[in-house]
């Protein structure tokens, strides 16, 4: 059985207009993160905190509560400190979801991010590594319809001598 770790809401971001966080009830949250460690050990040692070497899947759903739809919704995910990123894990319930990486902390996103290195004595451009990825966005081309749900979802691993931090009850 697989612990469920609520991280706390620094560790996604959302951007989307005119987005209460909550419906006028006060019940449906807009934005939920959850991250879930995916390594069959960590339910033999009956807790919640993830290890070194443990792989986390992180999954960010957005849900519109207003009554109109809402365009530009973007949901990006810095990767907590000693977290790496598993290539080829990211993926959207939607086919409208642009995927993008940052590996400068944020600052340029691309579908895959390049650095410039000099081989040979000539510069030349090559792919970041996906673990060293520090960021992961999608954004939602389309509409999101009253209702709608967005969920997307990406897997990183703990890196050594860095524990996940445990559920943290949210």
């Amino acid at each position: 059985m697989k612990h469920l770790i609520r991280l706390a809401v620094f560790f996604a971001l959302l951007v989307a207009a005119a987005v209460p966080a909550t419906a006028q009830g006060g019940t449906q949250q807009a934005f939920v993160v959850t991250a879930t460690n995916r390594t069959a050990a960590q339910a033999e040692r009956g807790d919640d905190r993830a290890r070194p070497g443990d792989v986390v899947r992180y999954r960010l759903t957005f849900t519109n509560v207003t009554r109109g739809a809402v365009r530009g919704v973007t949901l990006a995910n810095p990767l907590a400190a000693g977290m790496r990123f598993v290539g080829g894990s990211a993926r959207a319930d939607r086919g409208d979801a642009r995927l993008e990486y940052s590996a400068d902390g944020g600052r340029t996103f691309a579908a895959q991010p390049t650095e410039e290195v000099v081989v040979d004595g000539r510069r030349v451009r090559r792919a970041i590594p996906a673990e060293r990825y520090t960021h992961v966005r999608w954004t939602v081309e389309g509409n999101v319809a009253p209702g709608a749900t967005v969920v997307a979802e990406f897997d990183a691993r703990v890196g050594a001598g860095t524990p996940a931090p445990a559920n943290s009850g949210r």
